[in-house]
């Protein structure tokens, strides 16, 4: 056969060779003969352009091992950093790469925040991690702008948040899906049913999981695949249709190294509120929380309250369209055992009375509260007053409570967020921008994300 093949390459003409397959032809007796012939031919030579082909590549693949300048721990280490969706793009460029990114290594931390994801590429995905699976992130991202606070870094939701907007709401916050959508978002309830499989091998592992604009996830499901994650210390949940008093319970009961908890109701404003009991449960069942954002729920001062006083390492707070008048602000000054608490955030909480928040300034002023470095009380239809049915909208006072601040030099001096546009701070004015950007790409595909080297190594 190698003789064989020498001579065939020596000989490569293309006259020589069709003049003497033409021979060959026409020494077949019948025209079945002819066929079958003709077809072994073709055979042979798609055979032989296939050998070529492989050859060809481990002939480039060796060349890049050769002239790749990195080592594979180093490279693998460079891989682990990108997104999900760009280690499968570079998977796909050559062979090197592909052996390279399905290292479990570069799976640590899956970022499926993007459309056209199965529940099948979520398995497949958390499988390639193996033991170095540590976060999970799944859904369609909201548009959101990022804050920097000194040491602290938190992501700011541009979303119209106010109670009256409960009827239409932001896109952002509850993503409509067009039918054309639909058909390439096809993540379902059970996308998270890979953290139970095998006794929950991989929810065991899971540290870190965010979750956006899931339509069908439920409550039942999410429980069901929190209760296989007990060392589960980051959580997202925005726009899911779900029960926060069922959550909450779930997490008390099986998340107890929980430090950060973030949820975002798809239905600002017709959410049902949460009990005492619930809220004294998660307060012992997980005692290590420092970061805690609650948008858009039935929260009442004394739920909030008993928050307040149960965590004792709390360092965020987000209570943003809540009904809390403000009297858990005490809380913060009474000179008790106060949470080291350094972002507070309570926007469009349409109840937040005026009489309280003066208090609170007032006594920010004196020196309480020390740890306290961003404020954010801005509200489009101003401060309750005394009468329900009249809004605190005249900036003067508010400056005069503030120029306290304002003659601070301090780096670390507290960032105060107000409603109206005239009232600011040495380093930080009122954001005219807070209203909700409806402009955002929502029916815009990237060309990229259906190329087909890429779906075939995604899928």
């Amino acid at each position: 056969m190698d003789q064989l093949l020498e001579t065939l390459l020596q000989n490569s003409d293309s006259q020589v060779l069709a003049e003497s397959l033409e021979r060959l032809l026409d020494k077949q007796a019948s025209d079945r003969d002819k066929n079958m012939f003709l077809e072994k031919s073709l055979d042979f030579g798609c055979h032989l352009q296939e050998a070529a082909n492989k050859l060809t590549r481990q002939r480039a693949t060796h060349h890049n091992y050769i002239v790749w300048p990195l080592t594979y721990d180093l490279t693998v280490k460079v891989f682990s950093l990108l997104g999900t969706q760009s280690l499968c793009y570079a998977a796909a460029t050559c062979t090197m790469f592909y052996k390279l990114s399905v290292d479990p290594a570069c799976y640590a931390d899956v970022d499926l925040t993007t459309r056209g994801v199965s529940n099948m590429t979520v398995l497949k995905m958390v499988q390639r991690a193996g033991q170095c699976f540590r976060s999970l992130k799944l859904g369609i991202l909201p548009q959101r702008s990022k804050k920097s606070n000194g040491s602290l870094t938190f992501f700011d939701y541009n979303v119209d948040i106010t109670p009256k907007s409960a009827d239409s709401l932001d896109k952002s916050w509850q993503y409509r899906h067009s039918n054309r959508d639909k058909k390439l978002f096809c993540l379902t309830r059970s996308c998270l049913d890979t953290l139970s499989l095998e006794n929950g091998a991989a929810g065991s592992l899971l540290k870190t999981l965010h979750l956006f604009n899931i339509d069908e996830m439920d409550n039942k499901a999410l429980c069901k695949a929190l209760s296989f994650c007990p060392s589960l210390a980051d959580l997202e949940v925005v726009g899911l249709h779900i029960q926060l008093r069922s959550l909450l319970n779930c997490l008390s009961s099986h998340c107890h190294h929980l430090e950060r908890l973030c949820c975002q109701s798809s239905k600002t404003g017709r959410t049902e509120g949460l009990k005492s009991r619930t809220c004294v449960q998660l307060v012992s069942g997980c005692p290590n929380l420092s970061s805690l954002a609650l948008r858009g729920f039935k929260l009442n001062d004394q739920k909030v309250n008993v928050l307040l006083k149960g965590f004792h390492n709390l360092k965020l707070v987000d209570f943003s369209t809540s009904p809390v008048t403000g009297t858990f602000l005490r809380t913060l000054t009474d000179g008790g055992n106060e949470p080291p608490l350094e972002i507070l955030i309570l926007r469009d909480s349409t109840r937040l009375k005026e009489a309280e928040v003066e208090k609170f300034l007032f006594t920010l002023s004196a020196g309480e509260c020390k740890c306290l470095r961003y404020l954010d009380i801005s509200n489009k239809d101003g401060l309750a007053a005394a009468n329900w049915f009249e809004r605190y909208r005249n900036p003067c006072e508010s400056e005069s409570m503030l120029s306290s601040f304002d003659d601070s030099d301090d780096s670390g001096a507290l960032r105060i967020s107000l409603q109206s546009s005239d009232i600011s701070t040495s380093e930080f004015s009122s954001d005219s921008s807070y209203s909700s950007n409806t402009s955002s790409d929502d029916d815009e595909i990237g060309s990229n994300a259906w190329n087909p080297a890429y779906q075939e190594f995604m899928l």
